[in-house]
């Protein structure tokens, strides 16, 4: 198919699923992905699959996890995915068989991390790091945060899935 002149590559068909994705023609990505030239990979399968966490589409999204995991079983990512997708529809069974396929994998979730600079030094610190010098402050001023917010009556509106992984 030639559309402006150009030939459509692989980057514009993963915008494509993205963005139908992203509004919650889920069917239609898929259907897209059917009729491609070529086969999807990863960034196709991402894109479904976020598409189907977004939007709560269980089946599919546990459809696209398969064809991910097929492609590279080592990216945590995948996982933690679809347990996301699964927990906020609370399939607790589809939680527990996705850290399963993790652990069978031998996946480990990649602790997330966050960098900052202050006075010229930059400082790292990774999701429940107890290595750096200041950790102790760090985790007294961080409850301090948490018990505020909780006087204020502050509340998320995400699920926590790291609980299950």
């Amino acid at each position: 198919m030639e559309l402006f002149g150009s030939t459509p590559a692989m980057e514009h068909y993963t915008c494509m699923i993205d963005l139908l994705g992203r509004v919650g023609h889920l069917e239609e990505a898929y259907e897209l992905i059917r009729s491609m030239p070529m086969e999807p990979d990863e960034a196709i399968w991402g894109a479904l699959l976020n598409g189907c966490r977004m939007h709560g589409n269980v089946e599919l999204g546990k459809f696209a996890a398969e064809k991910l995991i097929v492609l590279d079983p080592k990216d945590s990512g995948t996982y933690m995915l679809l347990a996301s997708l699964c927990a906020n529809k609370r399939k607790w069974g589809d939680v527990r068989m996705a850290r399963s396929m993790m652990r069978d994998n031998g996946v480990k979730k990649t602790p997330g991390s966050s960098s900052i600079e202050l006075e010229g030094v930059f400082h790292d610190f990774l999701v429940t790091d107890e290595l750096h010098p200041e950790s102790e402050a760090i985790y007294r001023v961080l409850g301090e945060i948490l018990l505020l917010s909780k006087l204020d009556d502050y509340t998320t509106h995400t699920c926590q899935t790291d609980t299950f992984l």
